[in-house]
């Protein structure tokens, strides 16, 4: 580390100097061309050569004609991917492309922004653990077994002999570096370095050409245009603005979810205990990074310094213990169709999560002060880098996660056997390759074999929950337990919750409401609407947007016909809601819905979503907050027009 001081006389700042800190700018720099050309010409070319005859032969193409060409695409495009990857171990892309900073180049355009960072990264992560070579165990290793003359292709000595000044000073840092325990690549080519970008480049035409699926599937009609070397987007029945609509809301979205349909309430999982394994810490990628101040861990004074710099991830807590609770309905499918328990799953991601972070008392150091020193230091590697390397294999991690346990108190033990299978279940292997779907978002590993030993990917366990039952149907009870969990949330936030169940009248015919709040005298009803993600709609398909769009349709109608009956007969046998002066009702979802109309039933007058993401619904109520508010006028507007029948 390098200590540099802020003028003024403030404390002095942490600057994080790590091996490849020099050395990648320089080489950047030196490759300046052949790195644009492979990010950006290189997948354009390939739109070109396999894309642009097929859009041409169609003109202009809507539905499962112009879907299955692009779906057909990203096949050619992975096989480019793959070609590339297939050359390095999944671990040592990781610990490359952890290592440049989350953002998109320029020169793609306009779509850079944090989602699509996060998009493109996905895919890009995803194609390391499905495509690199598993068999490949040399290519990483203890910086001790470098030399100075090839530590990264020589780029290593070229790069600190310019920053030093001399070779003389290069080779007095070198010979400290190799002091440390890094881990480094070895077998590091500048070839390498270029290939990650041309990665990166098809990875976001993967992302290009999947979204322009799913916007197919939602409705839009594509037609090459040769100037443009792209396709145009012509909607039919879906005004353009939905889909703007729907990027901002999901750049905006909150709360843990998974594919099943079930949510988290991040904010209120309570006071859980991380030593009985009810919480754990987890990376997530922060997209387009600012440099700025973050804690970091100076070795030399034992604490927490003022580091500063552009941090790749950020460090959370999550529940297991609310997550178990949550889905607790899939306990008895999920064993049935792995053969493992799911709470020894849950044991195996406590035990992941456990060992990459506190690193220093999981590898039995001598005293406590060395413990202690190297997990402040993991914790601030693991805000650059999201994982961990650790000294120990599958089978070692099964043991050791039964004997922390143990001594830990946890409330419920797991035979070392049992844990073996679990640890399996979330580690990457030549099987679990197989599984693997960049379309699809899973199914992602949490453990990645390296150097014999593993690799705990902490930024990807968050990913692997909500994918975690992907392949099962929704066992009974499903939706009530997002019913109790939407209920949970409001009375979390102090609203009164004045209504649930039935409604009876003495006309007959009851009715059901999973939440009724009372703001005032302003009554709003509230329908759940919990519906799994099918892997499909990931990437549009039109036959599954179809029938989800039909499944809202009708859970709109069912709202909408108990607000009016409601509103036409305020007071019944078991509730009275006279005092109401106004009535509206909502759909709440945990996913963002999207929305093919933007009136109603799907926007209500006032240029609100009638169908909500549980957040989006906890703010309206609670602060009158309204999703996309800075569009509400454009909205109105876009009606005008569509009124007119000019907008299309």
């Amino acid at each position: 580390m390098d200590i540099q001081t802020k003028a003024g006389g403030e404390d002095p700042l942490v600057v994080t100097q790590f091996y490849y800190s020099q050395t990648f700018p320089y080489l950047m720099m030196k490759h300046h061309a052949e790195i644009r050309r492979r990010l950006v010409d290189v997948p354009r070319q390939l739109r070109q050569r396999e894309l642009a005859p097929q859009l041409i032969a169609l003109g202009e193409a809507a539905g499962d004609p112009a879907w299955l060409i692009y779906r057909a695409y990203l096949d050619k495009i992975e096989a480019e991917i793959a070609t590339l990857v297939c050359g390095h171990s999944p671990g040592f892309w990781f610990h490359l492309h952890r290592r440049l900073r989350p953002m998109l180049a320029e020169e793609h355009g306009l779509k850079n922004d944090a989602t699509t960072v996060l998009l493109v990264r996905r895919i890009a992560e995803l194609a390391y653990a499905k495509h690199g070579a598993l068999n490949e165990t040399d290519d990483l290793g203890p910086v001790r077994r470098t030399r100075l003359q090839t530590l990264l292709d020589g780029a290593w000595y070229e790069a600190m002999a310019e920053v030093y000044g001399g070779k003389l000073k290069a080779k007095k840092a070198y010979q400290a570096l190799r002091e440390t325990d890094q881990i480094v690549m070895t077998d590091f080519r500048r070839s390498d370095l270029i290939d990650v970008f041309a990665i990166e480049g098809l990875c976001y035409e993967y992302w290009w050409a999947s979204a322009a699926m799913r916007s197919i599937g939602k409705g839009s009609i594509v037609k090459w245009d040769a100037t443009l070397g792209s396709h145009r987007y012509k909607d039919s029945d879906v005004n353009p603005l939905s889909f703007e609509l729907y990027d901002e809301r999901n750049a905006e979205n909150f709360g843990f979810r998974t594919r099943l349909g079930t949510w988290l309430d991040e904010e209120n999982a309570g006071e859980a205990e991380a030593e009985r394994g009810d919480t754990i810490k987890f990376a997530q990628m922060k997209p387009n990074p600012k440099t700025e101040e973050y804690p970091a861990w100076d070795s030399a004074t034992g604490r927490f310094a003022r580091g500063y710099g552009a941090t790749n991830f950020e460090i959370g807590t999550f529940s297991l213990a609310q997550f178990r609770n949550e889905n607790a309905f899939m306990v008895e499918p999920f064993k049935l169709k792995y053969g493992i328990d799911f709470d020894a799953v849950l044991f195996a991601v406590w035990a992941a999560a456990f060992f990459g972070t506190y690193v220093g008392i999981t590898m039995h150091h001598s005293t406590w002060a060395q413990s202690r020193n190297r997990t402040m230091s993991n914790f601030t590697n693991l805000m650059f880098r999201g994982y961990t390397m650790v000294n120990f294999d599958s089978d070692e991690l099964a043991n050791e996660a039964v004997w922390f346990a143990k001594q830990l108190g946890h409330e419920k033990a797991f035979a070392v056997g049992e844990v073996r299978k679990a640890v399996e279940f979330i580690s990457l292997s030549e099987t679990a390759q197989k599984n693997i779907g960049l379309w699809s978002g899973g199914k992602r590993p949490i453990l990645i074999p390296s150097m014999g030993k593993l690799m705990i990917d902490l930024a990807a366990i968050l990913p692997a929950l909500q994918t975690i039952f992907v392949g099962l149907r929704k066992a009974p009870g499903g939706g009530v337990s997002f019913e109790n969990a939407v209920r949970k949330a409001i009375r979390a936030r102090g609203l009164d919750l004045c209504l649930e169940g039935d409604l009876k009248w003495k006309s007959g015919n009851p009715r059901e409401v999973d939440a009724a709040v009372r703001i005032g005298d302003r009554l709003v009803l509230i329908e759940c609407f919990s519906y799994e993600m099918p892997l499909d709609f990931e990437v549009g398909k039109p036959s599954v947007f179809d029938k989800r769009k039909k499944f809202i349709v009708e859970k709109l109608d069912q709202a909408q016909s108990l607000a009016e009956r409601v509103a036409k007969e305020p007071k019944g046998t078991n509730f009275d809601v006279s005092w109401a002066k106004s009535i509206e009702w909502r759909v709440v979802s945990p996913f963002v819905e999207f929305a093919w109309q933007i009136d109603e039933p799907l926007y209500d007058e006032a240029g609100v979503p009638r169908m909500l993401q549980v957040h989006e619904l906890l703010d309206h109520l609670t602060d009158g907050r309204v999703p996309t508010e800075a569009l509400v006028p454009l909205i109105k507007e876009m009606r005008k027009l569509e009124l007119q029948g000019i907008w299309y």
